[in-house]
């Protein structure tokens, strides 16, 4: 990640979780919070970008409190995309058929820019901005 982390970006969004395997003991939370937080970390070496944490679009509990946990220790933005994956009208499949129902259940184009309003609003709001 190197490269990613030269880039020396203005803003830096993390979403990261809807494909790591179920967290089912506390040793696996500790790990994904230790690759989380080496991805912040990374980020953050050279300077100080705004950082959004984003949940999961499907909530899972376990991997959304790492999530946020670890947005709090860099003084991040924390974006619950839970509500969002709760709602039918944001997946793949309200917008056309799909063959594969995983591919179906992502985030259609609705539910991405759904996503996308969700993060930009964060940053608005934290930065005391408004449209």
């Amino acid at each position: 990640m190197q490269e990613l982390f030269a880039f020396d970006a203005d803003l830096v969004v993390l979403a990261i979780g809807e494909n790591v395997p179920a967290l089912a003991s506390e040793d696996a939370q500790a790990q994904f919070k230790a690759g989380v937080m080496r991805i912040l970390r990374g980020v953050l070496a050279k300077r100080r970008p705004l950082v959004v944490v984003r949940s999961c679009f499907w909530e899972d509990p376990a991997k959304d409190e790492v999530l946020r946990q670890a947005c709090q220790e860099v003084n991040g933005i924390f974006v619950d995309a839970g509500p969002l994956g709760r709602d039918g009208a944001n997946a793949a499949r309200s917008e056309r058929s799909f063959a594969h129902a995983g591919v179906a259940d992502h985030p259609g184009d609705k539910g991405m820019k759904a996503l996308a309003d969700a993060i930009v609003d964060a940053v608005l709001k934290h930065s005391g901005t408004s449209e």
